[in-house]
């Protein structure tokens, strides 16, 4: 049976709350951190955590410590350097790629005369015409 979980106070409590919200749960079950997955390894990584804590480690120390048994894959948000940081930026390129691409179309499409057909214009009419065509309007009649 694991044991309840006691969450130290003052400082301890700041560095079992950082820890706890910067790791992930590694059940396998959903990717949620330690403080919300509600499996029981969640159950057992917070008691070690809690543990951890109320020793004197700071947050920073435990996180570095999962990290080093576990790498980087234990952690939350991936850290911004390396091939991680493309998680950062790569979603803000592709945005704005889009954008520019989304312009370029607009753009495109506001220039091109076939958006604007020029209006159809039939053969110029004279007298004569309209006064034959006024006398066959009335013979229909």
């Amino acid at each position: 049976m694991i044991p309840a979980v006691v969450v130290p106070e003052g400082p301890a409590r700041a560095a079992y709350d950082k820890a706890s919200t910067s790791l992930l749960c590694d059940c396998g079950c959903s990717p949620q951190s330690i403080k919300d997955c509600a499996c029981l390894r969640a159950e057992e990584l917070r008691v070690s955590i809690a543990a951890d804590a109320a020793a004197g480690a700071s947050g920073d120390q435990i996180v570095a410590g999962y990290v080093a048994r576990q790498g980087t894959k234990i952690l939350v948000a991936p850290p911004a350097s390396g091939f991680n940081l493309i998680a950062w930026i790569g979603p803000g390129i592709g945005l704005l790629g889009a954008a520019v691409v989304m312009i370029a179309v607009i753009h495109r499409w506001r220039r091109s005369p076939a958006s604007h057909p020029a209006p159809a214009t039939g053969p110029a009419l004279d007298a004569a015409d309209l006064a034959r065509l006024d006398r066959d309007l009335e013979e229909l009649r």
